[in-house]
């Protein structure tokens, strides 16, 4: 009994502080939001076993940001540029600016880093372009393309 009330405290303190870091990296991320209104374009799902060709976006009208999705825990919304996607026919040379929306492991370790301001890793985010890669099983990776 004694180590589940443990398991459940610390559970409680890990998640407690997860949003606390996460709040507190907000405050310092990129943020360039004009008046706008209605959903902004979201990337759409990658098939399990393809792949979508992008870049982060640290410039423009879309902002980092991160929701809570009730029982789903957090959605991160991720600033894009979309060069390539198996389900869209015609992307224009330049790409096409949309979030990328999700619930990822992958997207959560890049939300991260991007919010870091001392991070070294951060340099390496912007200004390549990033392959995004969904697994049939599901889970997304991202590899520099």
């Amino acid at each position: 009994m004694s180590s589940y009330l443990f398991n459940c405290i610390y559970s409680f303190i890990c998640i407690t502080l997860k949003y606390i870091f996460i709040s507190h990296c907000k405050k310092g991320m990129p943020s360039n939001k004009k008046l706008s209104f209605g959903p902004s374009v979201k990337l759409p799902e990658v098939p399990k076993g393809e792949s979508a060709e992008l870049m982060f976006s640290e410039k423009g009208d879309l902002e980092w940001d991160y929701k809570e999705d009730g029982e789903y825990g957090l959605k991160w919304f991720i600033p894009i540029v979309l060069y390539n996607h198996p389900s869209v026919e015609s992307l224009p040379s330049s790409g096409s600016v949309m979030h990328w929306v999700t619930k990822s492991e992958a997207g959560e370790q890049v939300y991260n880093v991007v919010c870091d301001a001392n991070n070294n890793l951060r340099k390496e985010i912007f200004g390549k372009k990033w392959k995004l890669t969904r697994s049939i099983t599901g889970s997304y990776r991202l590899d520099h393309a």
